[in-house]
């Protein structure tokens, strides 16, 4: 075999590779090549195949055909009697000009709360988008975070990336929400007292667990947020109940949350037109009530709204 060939053979290899990555126009038509060999002109055909369809079209979700959409409804329990938690905060922890609004009685302990057995704040979700993921034809409505008695309202609150979030404070005293997530900035904002017209705040990136929340000035206030890219997630509500619409048919593993635990991540198949049920009961072990803020931003970004 002369050098030329070998060369030429190498080329070849090399154009073929990067044919089929790229994609060239033209997939599954024969292309001719002529090469020189041995001092005669010979002829090579090469037939470029077309790419496997599917691939790019799902990574991101919500564009691959799907059989159709069902529904995902439970309830979550406490199976046992819960635990008596101690009081969130003390006297002593409240600065003497904050008294007034932060009354120790009045704070309640938001780190389990179970209402005739049905338990609040456990979040329920899938932590990538599947493909046909269906999106809603506009855009979701403004969130809104508030502050009463040194307490963030809601607790817990799903939202979607690049959802504004509306924060008030209904309280006489100045707040701060100060933000601890893993793939969004921090976000460090004062709100002055009773301002109804609030500071506004978005989450550009989605989050695999649910983000720590807390207020710099009253140590003891926590809530979580939890930004998707998707609308497959909710929050239990004071009856521990749940509802996620318009999953695509097909199995889904949903990872149950609560104060930075993971309850346990459950496989549920989705029936077309079906409402699929997850009925899920914990006893005091599961709830291990981690404290901890979070991860530390890298950066901090403070402004004092008056």
């Amino acid at each position: 075999m002369t050098m030329t060939m070998t060369v030429f053979r190498r080329c070849l290899c090399l154009l073929l590779v990067a044919a089929g990555s790229l994609g060239i126009a033209g997939c599954g038509k024969e292309h001719s090549f002529e090469a020189l060999g041995g001092g005669a002109r010979s002829e090579v055909t090469v037939t470029i195949l077309p790419r496997a369809s599917g691939d790019a079209s799902t990574a991101a979700g919500g564009t691959a055909a799907v059989a159709g959409y069902g529904h995902l409804q439970g309830k979550v329990t406490f199976s046992g009697a819960p635990p008596s938690l101690p009081p969130l905060v003390s006297s002593a922890q409240v600065k003497p000009d904050d008294k007034s609004v932060c009354v120790v009685e009045r704070i309640p302990n938001e780190r389990l709360v179970v209402n005739g057995g049905a338990v609040q704040n456990v979040f329920i979700y899938l932590q990538k988008a599947p493909p046909g993921t269906k999106r809603p034809e506009t855009p979701p409505a403004e969130a809104t975070m508030d502050h009463k008695i040194c307490t963030f309202l809601p607790h817990a609150m799903v939202v979607q990336t690049g959802q504004p979030i509306l924060i008030l404070n209904g309280d006489s005293i100045t707040h701060n929400v100060h933000t601890f997530p893993v793939r969004n900035g921090a976000f460090n904002s004062g709100i002055g007292p009773n301002d109804r017209k609030g500071v506004t705040m978005t989450y550009r990136n989605s989050e695999r667990t649910p983000v720590s929340v807390k207020c710099d000035y009253h140590t003891w206030m926590s809530a979580w947020h939890l930004p998707l890219d998707h609308p497959y997630g909710a929050v239990t509500s004071e009856t521990g109940e749940f509802e996620i619409r318009d999953l695509p048919a097909g199995k889904h593993k949903f990872t149950i949350w609560h104060e930075g635990t993971v309850l346990a991540e459950k496989e549920v198949t989705i029936e077309v037109d079906q409402t699929t049920p997850l009925n899920l009961e914990f006893t005091a072990a599961d709830f291990k009530l981690a404290e901890g803020r979070g991860p530390r931003p890298r950066t901090v970004v403070l402004s004092v709204v008056h």
